[in-house]
């Protein structure tokens, strides 16, 4: 049985848009073990996360895969740092880096699985059908410091998604609200797309820091604008709206 090792980032973002290529994999060959790295704990209940999508024979963190030993046997890297050529020009830019990784690195051929959806439970725990959820940036040590957190922390009569829940509860919560959801460029943002759900991600460009902003607008990741940092993290046939933070009418939500 194949193993694959996401070896490239410790991001949620970043990292849960594999999923789509994984799952296209999975249907061309079978289930795979999966390995990741460990920085990525900080995410409560990601193993129970990624098993519940019925694409892994195993998961489990890179500092624990010797107790599989000879199990994990061949392992692939997968990495999202290489080409940005898309395949399908809906596709995120970040999930057709992790094709082209597998496809020019290994020679696998396979279709990503753009209609993938995360799998959820039903969980036991109160969702609030009238209340707009919002899914800010952590501050949490290890992240990403090149942009602010709890930049959505103003918005008023709005339930705060809590990250002492699990994935799979908030994928609930996210999932089962009949509002909107509200968020930015974090990974609960794109965990919602990967819900089909219907967000907006909001942004200013005050949620970088300053040496990453161009009037009001942004350059980051080897020049990327705004419009281009959006079409990096979210399909743009799903429910996903890019929108300045000026532009936000909850009243109409």
């Amino acid at each position: 049985m194949i193993t694959l090792y996401l070896n490239c980032t410790a991001n949620l973002g970043d990292f849960v848009q594999v999923l789509p290529v994984i799952s296209g994999f999975v249907k061309k060959y079978d289930k795979v073990n999966f390995v990741v790295r460990h920085d990525m704990k900080k995410f409560k209940g990601l193993i129970e996360f990624l098993k519940y999508q019925d694409l892994f024979e195993t998961v489990c963190f890179d500092d624990e895969a010797t107790e599989y030993g000879s199990k994990l046997l061949p392992v692939y890297i997968v990495s999202s740092w290489t080409r940005e050529d898309k395949g399908d020009l809906n596709r995120p830019i970040e999930t057709c880096r992790y094709e082209n990784w597998l496809k020019d690195q290994y020679q696998f051929e396979f279709d990503v699985d753009d209609d993938f959806v995360i799998k959820f439970p039903k969980c036991n725990v109160s969702v609030d059908m009238d209340a707009i959820y919002v899914g800010d940036r952590w501050n949490h040590q290890g992240i990403d410091d090149r942009r602010e957190t709890g930049v959505l922390s103003h918005l008023n009569n709005c339930k705060f998604l809590d990250y002492n829940n699990d994935l799979l509860t908030n994928c609930y919560i996210i999932s089962t609200s009949p509002k909107p959801f509200i968020t930015n460029f974090t990974g609960i943002g794109m965990i919602a797309d990967l819900l089909n759900k219907e967000c907006l991600v909001v942004w200013k460009a005050e949620d970088w820091k300053p040496e990453y902003r161009i009037g009001d607008n942004i350059s980051w990741d080897n020049g990327k604008d705004i419009n281009k940092i959006f079409e990096k993290h979210f399909y743009l046939n799903r429910k996903a709206k890019l929108v300045h933070a000026s532009e936000l009418d909850l009243s109409k939500l």
